[in-house]
C-alpha cells in the first residue's frame, strides 16, 4: 500500500514536472508566434518606407534633369543673345565710320572748313537722303536699346544660373542622402529577413527533434496521433516516456523478479 502511494506521489510530481514543461513550451512557442508577426509587420513597414524613399528620390532625379534641361536652354539663348550683341556692335561701327569720314574730309576739302558746313551742305541733299539718315538714326537708336536690353537680359542670365545651380547642388545633397538612407534601410530588411529564416530554422530543427523521439517510441500495433498534431504528439511522447520509466522500475521488483526468474529457468 505504502508503495503504490509513493508511486502515485511520484507519478503525480512527474506529472505536474510534464504540465510545467508542456506550459513553458506553450508559452515559448506564443512568444515566437509573437516575434514573427512583429517581425513581419516591422518588414512590411520598411517596404513602405523604402518604396516612399524610393519615389522621392526618382522624383529629385527628375527634378533635377528638368533644371538641367533649363540651363541647356538659357545658354542656348545666351548664345543667341551674344551673337545678335555682336551683330549690333558690328551695326554700329559701320554706322561710326561715318563721323570718322566727316573729319577726315575736312582736312582734304578746300570747300569746308567746318563739319557745319558739310552738314549745311548736307541739309540741301537731305531731301534726297533723308531715307539714309533715318536708317542711320533708327540704327543707332536700336543698337543702344539692344546693348541695355542685351545686358539686363546678361545680368538676369547670370543670376538664374546661379539660382538654378545652387539648387542643383542642393537637390544632389539630398539625393545624397536618400540614397544613404536607402541603402540603411535595404541593410535592416536583410537582417530582419536573417533573424526570421533563424527563427524558422530553429522551428524546424526542434519539430525535426520531436519527431525522431516520436518515431523511436512507437511500436508496431500501437495506436498513435498524426505526425502533424503537434499537441497530440508531445503528449504521446511523455506518456511512453512515463510508462518506460515505470517498466524500467518494476523490473527491480521482487514479485517481478520472482516471475522472470522462474520463467527463464
Amino acid at each position: 500500500q505504502s508503495e503504490l502511494l509513493r508511486k502515485k506521489r511520484e507519478f503525480e510530481q512527474r506529472m505536474r514536472k510534464c504540465n510545467e514543461k508542456e506550459k513553458e513550451l506553450a508559452e515559448k512557442q506564443q512568444k515566437i508566434r509573437e516575434s514573427v508577426v512583429h517581425f513581419e509587420k516591422f518588414v512590411k513597414e520598411n517596404d513602405v518606407k523604402r518604396a516612399r524613399a524610393m519615389k522621392k528620390e526618382r522624383d529629385e532625379i527628375n527634378a533635377c534633369k528638368q533644371k538641367e534641361q533649363e540651363i541647356i536652354a538659357l545658354r542656348q539663348e545666351l548664345q543667341q543673345q551674344s551673337e545678335k550683341k555682336e551683330q549690333i556692335t558690328h551695326t554700329l561701327n559701320k554706322l561710326l565710320v561715318y563721323d570718322a569720314y566727316l573729319e577726315r574730309l575736312l582736312e582734304y576739302s578746300e570747300d569746308f572748313h567746318e563739319v557745319n558746313d558739310i552738314l549745311r551742305r548736307h541739309a540741301t541733299l537731305q531731301a534726297s537722303n533723308s531715307d539714309l539718315g533715318a536708317s542711320v538714326e533708327e540704327g543707332l537708336k536700336a543698337a543702344e536699346e539692344r546693348r541695355i536690353e542685351l545686358n539686363t537680359y546678361m545680368k538676369d542670365a547670370e543670376k538664374k544660373m546661379l539660382l538654378i545651380t545652387s539648387k542643383i547642388a542642393q537637390y544632389q545633397q539630398l539625393s545624397d542622402q536618400l540614397r544613404l538612407e536607402n541603402e540603411k534601410l535595404e541593410q535592416a530588411q536583410l537582417y530582419k529577413e536573417s533573424q526570421i529564416m533563424e527563427k524558422k530554422r530553429e522551428q524546424g530543427e526542434a519539430k525535426m527533434a520531436i519527431h525522431n523521439i516520436f518515431s523511436r517510441c512507437v511500436t508496431i500495433g500501437m495506436s498513435k496521433p498524426k505526425e502533424n498534431e503537434m499537441k497530440k504528439v508531445l503528449d504521446f511522447i511523455q506518456q511512453r516516456m512515463i510508462d518506460l520509466g515505470d517498466i524500467c522500475r518494476m523490473k527491480d521488483h521482487p514479485e517481478v523478479r520472482e516471475y522472470m526468474k522462474s520463467h527463464k529457468g
